[in-house]
């Protein structure tokens, strides 16, 4: 009997994890999404059908497939009421993650708030976010560079990569990728 139950809990494990992996936005042409926008919108909202995110944040992440500039990116989350999406310790960059994953394809990028733009020349390894001038690494120490140290190049800015989230780095007035906003939950 107990045999059985283990069992049975774990198809039921396989299953929720397969159906998490497998849901996606509509991509029809023309089809409308649950909150009436077109399925085919650049906003990535989490998938209605899905379990909602496990990992709790203070913010909530919108992704926007629109390969812009840093500086536009930021212009638009502003001009939406939000924030560019600043990511500044392991339980956001873990929900960051989440709210992404549906929305990742083989080469996602999205931008996000740090930037090293008018660091002095030995300073080009300190990154700040441009949502609230934190030097990124501030609060908790999180950073989470793709080859794990800040990058010595100078005038960059920052944007989230694939699945996993690591931070590679680019020119800013570079239109190479989307972008990502931030917004206060209400708890």
């Amino acid at each position: 009997m107990i045999l059985q139950r283990t069992l049975a809990s774990s198809l039921i494990g396989l299953l929720c994890m397969l159906s998490l992996a497998t849901a996606s936005p509509a991509a029809t042409s023309g089809a409308k999404s649950e909150y009436g926008e077109p399925a085919d919108s650049d906003v990535k909202n989490f998938p209605v059908n899905a379990l909602p995110p496990v990992t709790y944040s203070a913010k909530n992440f919108t992704f926007y497939d629109e390969p812009i500039t840093f500086f536009e990116a930021w212009d638009k989350c502003r001009k939406l009421g939000k924030r560019l999406a600043s990511i500044e310790n392991y339980q956001e960059n873990l929900a960051f993650r989440e709210a992404m994953l549906p929305f990742v394809g083989f080469e996602s990028s999205y931008w996000i708030a740090a930037t090293n733009l008018g660091a002095k020349a030995d300073e080009v390894t300190k990154y700040y976010w441009i949502t609230n001038d934190r030097p990124v690494g501030y609060l908790s120490g999180f950073e989470n560079w793709i080859l794990g140290v800040a990058p010595d190049a100078a005038d960059q800015c920052v944007a989230a990569y694939l699945g996993s989230a690591v931070w590679i780095y680019g020119p800013c007035e570079t239109s190479f990728s989307g972008y990502a906003c931030e917004e206060s939950q209400d708890v």
